[in-house]
């Protein structure tokens, strides 16, 4: 008896296809962003009291401070590596903006970043660093910029 593959092979291709199709979104599509503000090297030296950041309104002028479209997040958990992350998905045109208010627990460094990249790969991003030190508070801002 013979048996013929392609029917079963043109099957599952036709079947991934159609995953593949169903998991693309708008939000990988040419023009959009993958942002990820994130918050490291916070292991042993520095807690989180909070992170304010912008989920892209596009509502900010200069600083979205002044029209309460930031996001606030209160004492946010740091994972065993020492981060904490955000991740968003913006189109084109959106804002990125954020704030990390820390409590200094021992002497170090403290790093925040944003970094955005478009479908194609482009990444761009900025950060800023603090020291830190015992019982003393410190923030690292992130200024706005429009994708």
């Amino acid at each position: 008896m013979r048996h013929h593959r392609l029917p079963l092979v043109a099957g599952v291709v036709a079947v991934g296809l159609a995953l593949a199709v169903a998991s693309c979104d708008v939000s990988t599509s040419v023009g959009s962003y993958n942002v990820t503000y994130r918050a490291s090297g916070l292991t042993g030296i520095a807690t989180i009291d909070s992170v304010l950041y912008s989920p892209g309104t596009g509502k900010c002028t200069t600083t979205c401070n002044a029209d309460s479209s930031l996001i606030k997040v209160t004492n946010p958990a740091i994972n065993a590596q020492g981060l904490y992350s955000i991740e968003l998905f913006l189109p084109a045109g959106a804002t990125v903006q954020a704030t990390m208010y820390g409590n200094g627990t021992a002497a170090g460094t403290a790093q925040f970043t944003v970094i955005w990249m478009t479908a194609s790969g482009t990444i761009r991003g900025d950060s800023t660093t603090a020291t830190t030190a015992a019982a003393t508070k410190f923030s690292l801002a992130i200024p706005k910029f429009t994708l």
